[in-house]
């Protein structure tokens, strides 16, 4: 169930929501529900970069 609401969501939002997508890509890594490698891969250099300007890894984690 929640593989198909994530996949609709991403249908969604790749049409125009792409950076509403970033923002719950990010919010699910920071609060552990999903993996950096989970993220599809048109979205990972963003949320990489959005995690960074936060102050946090890929995983989540603060950087040291």
């Amino acid at each position: 169930m929640l593989q198909r609401l994530w996949i609709w969501l991403i249908f969604l939002y790749s049409k125009g929501g792409e950076e509403k997508m970033v923002t719950v890509c990010v919010s699910l890594i920071i609060n552990g529900r999903r993996t950096f490698n989970q993220i599809p891969v048109n979205l990972q250099d963003d949320v990489k970069a959005d995690l960074k300007a936060m102050g946090l890894g890929t995983d989540g984690k603060p950087l040291v």
